[in-house]
C-alpha cells in the first residue's frame, strides 16, 4: 500500500544492541527443577496424594464411632471425637497431643469452682487454669499403613512416567493435607482445648513422603547408579533383607500380643479397637520380652494408677512366670528362638557371602533398636483428667540398653548358626543371591544381580578326514601359468658357420 502524499516511509529504528560482555541470565538448576515441578501434572499428583490422606481420614472415622462409655449423656460428640482421633493419629508423623484447660468449668464433673474441686482438671493438684496433660505416643500401625498407601500411589505415578518432579508435587500435596488435618484436629470442648502440633506433623510428613516417593520414582536412576557400585548394591540388598525380616518378626509378635491381650479379663471391643493403632508397638514389646529385654516403667510424681513418689520397675520373663506360670516363660523363649532363626535364615538365603549376612544382621539390629526407642509411651500430667491424672511424669517403654545387649546375642548367634543349619537340612545357603559384590565380580562384564554359571567343558572338535585326491590331466589352454614351461629356443650356430641370410 502506497503512503499518502506528502508522507514517506520512515526507516525502522535500529534494534537495541546489548553492551559488550552481556550474557542472558539463566535460572539455576534448582530453579529449573522447581519450574518443571510447578508446570507438571498436578491432577495426577492430586490423585496420588488422595490415597494416604483418605487412609488417615478412614482411620479417624473408625476410631470416632464408639462413644467410649459416655452412655445416654453424650458430652463429646462425634465431630469432637473425630478431631481428637485425628490429633492422636497425627502423632505417627511427629505431632503431639496436648490437653489444656482453657478456663474454668469442665464437662467431666460437677462442682468446678476454679480452685480444685471435682473438676476434670485440678482435683487436688492445682487450679483449673494450670492443669493439663501431654501424651507422647507413636502409633506405628498408622505410620506403616500410611507409608504403604503412599508407596502404592508412587508406583501408580511411576507407571505414568513421573519423575522426581512428581515426587515433589505429591509430597507438597500430602504435606498440605496433613497440615490442614492438624489444624482441624484442635477442638475446644467446654473449656478444654486439644492441641496436635500441626507444624511438627507437617514437617515429619514432608521428610517421610520425599523419601518414599523419591525412592520409588527414581528407582531406575538408582539402579543405574548402583550398577556401577557393587558394594553399595550389596548394602541395599542387605537393607531389604533386614526390613523384610523385621516386618515378619514384628507381625508375628504383634499377633501373639494381640491374642494375649484379648484373653485378659475385662477387655471389650472398644479396648481392642484402641490397640489396633499400636500393634507394632505391642509386637516390639513382645519381641523384647522373649529375648530377655524387659518393658520398664518410670514414675516421677503422683499418679492415680502408680501412686506417689519415684518408682522404677520392669516386666520381663521372671515377672511373666510369676504372673502366669512356667509354660508362659517357655513359650516366650520359644518365640524368641523362632524369630532369631528366621532372621538368620533370611540373611543366609538372601545374601551372597558371610560379609553380606553380617551386614543384614547389623542393619536388622539397628532398625530394631530404632523402633524400640519409638515404641514407648510417656505422659506428663498436671491435674486430673476424667478421674485419671496426677502431677508428674510417667513412661512405659522397652529397655533399649537391654534390647541392644540381648539383640546382639540373639541376632549374632542366629547369623552364625543359620548357614550350618541350612546345610544340615540340605537346603542351599543362598538361592536368590547374585554374584559377590566385594571382589572382582564385574570382570566378566555382567551387571550385578546376575548369577554366575559354571560353563561345562565342551569336547574339542575332531578333524574331518580330507577327501582323496584324484589325479587330473592338464590339457591345452587350461594349463595355469605356473605349470607352463618356457618356450625352447634353438641353440646358437657355431662360430664361423655361414648364416642362412648370407647364403
Amino acid at each position: 500500500m502506497a503512503p499518502p502524499p506528502g508522507h514517506a516511509h520512515r526507516p525502522a529504528p535500529p534494534g537495541y544492541a546489548p553492551p559488550p560482555g552481556y550474557a542472558p541470565v539463566r535460572p539455576s538448576p534448582a530453579g529449573e527443577f522447581l519450574g518443571r515441578a510447578m508446570r507438571g501434572d498436578w491432577a495426577g499428583s492430586l490423585k496420588a496424594a488422595a490415597w494416604p490422606t483418605g487412609l488417615i481420614l478412614a482411620l479417624a472415622v473408625a476410631l470416632a464411632i464408639p462413644s467410649y462409655g459416655q452412655g445416654d449423656d453424650v458430652v463429646v460428640g462425634w465431630s469432637d471425637r473425630l478431631r481428637i482421633a485425628l490429633a492422636m493419629l497425627l502423632q505417627a508423623f511427629g505431632g503431639g497431643f496436648e490437653v489444656r484447660a482453657a478456663g474454668p468449668g469442665s464437662p467431666y464433673g460437677s462442682g468446678s469452682d476454679g480452685s480444685g474441686g471435682s473438676d476434670a482438671f485440678g482435683a487436688g493438684y492445682g487450679t483449673a487454669g494450670q492443669a493439663g496433660a501431654t501424651l507422647s505416643l507413636v502409633p506405628l500401625t498408622v505410620t506403616v499403613l500410611w507409608v504403604g498407601a503412599l508407596l502404592l500411589a508412587a508406583r501408580a505415578a511411576r507407571k505414568q512416567g513421573g519423575g522426581m518432579e512428581a515426587a515433589v508435587r505429591i509430597s507438597a500435596l500430602v504435606t498440605g493435607a496433613i497440615l490442614v488435618l492438624g489444624l482441624f484436629a484442635q477442638p475446644d470442648i467446654a473449656g478444654v482445648s486439644v492441641s496436635s502440633s500441626p507444624l511438627l506433623s507437617a514437617l515429619g510428613t514432608l521428610v517421610l513422603s520425599l523419601l518414599v516417593t523419591g525412592g520409588v520414582l527414581q528407582q531406575d536412576a538408582a539402579a543405574q547408579w548402583l550398577a556401577q557400585r557393587p558394594a553399595a548394591h550389596a548394602v541395599v540388598r542387605a537393607t531389604g533383607t533386614a526390613v523384610r525380616a523385621l516386618g515378619a518378626v514384628i507381625a508375628l509378635c504383634a499377633l501373639i500380643g494381640f491374642i494375649a491381650y484379648a484373653n485378659v479379663d475385662g477387655v471389650d471391643g472398644t479396648a481392642m479397637l484402641l490397640t489396633l493403632p499400636v500393634l507394632p508397638n505391642i509386637g516390639l514389646a513382645v519381641l523384647g520380652v522373649s529375648w530377655g529385654a524387659p518393658v520398664e516403667y518410670d514414675v516421677r510424681g503422683e499418679f492415680g494408677w502408680f501412686g506417689s513418689g519415684m518408682e522404677h520397675g520392669g516386666f520381663g520373663l521372671s515377672e511373666l512366670g510369676d504372673a502366669v506360670d512356667g509354660w508362659a516363660v517357655a513359650g516366650a523363649v520359644l518365640i524368641g528362638v523362632v524369630c532369631a532363626l528366621y532372621v538368620g535364615v533370611s540373611a543366609a538365603r538372601r545374601s551372597v557371602d558371610r560379609r553380606e549376612q553380617a551386614i543384614a544382621g547389623g542393619l536388622f539390629l539397628v532398625l530394631y533398636l530404632l523402633l524400640t526407642g519409638l515404641s514407648g509411651v510417656s505422659a506428663e500430667l498436671s491435674g486430673d483428667v476424667a478421674g485419671v491424672g496426677g502431677q508428674g511424669m510417667a513412661e512405659i517403654a522397652p529397655s533399649v540398653p537391654d534390647a541392644l545387649l540381648f539383640g546382639l546375642l540373639w541376632v549374632g548367634g542366629a547369623v552364625l548358626v543359620a548357614p550350618h543349619l541350612l546345610r544340615l537340612v540340605g537346603r542351599p545357603v543362598s538361592t536368590t543371591a547374585p554374584a559377590p559384590a566385594w571382589g572382582p565380580a564385574r570382570s566378566l562384564g555382567l551387571p550385578p544381580g546376575t548369577p554366575r554359571r559354571r560353563r561345562r567343558p565342551q569336547p574339542s572338535p575332531r578333524p574331518l578326514p580330507s577327501p582323496p585326491r584324484t589325479p587330473r590331466t592338464i590339457r591345452g589352454p587350461y594349463i595355469s601359468a605356473q605349470h607352463r614351461r618356457p618356450p625352447q629356443r634353438p641353440p646358437p650356430p657355431p662360430v664361423g658357420a655361414p648364416s642362412s641370410s648370407g647364403a
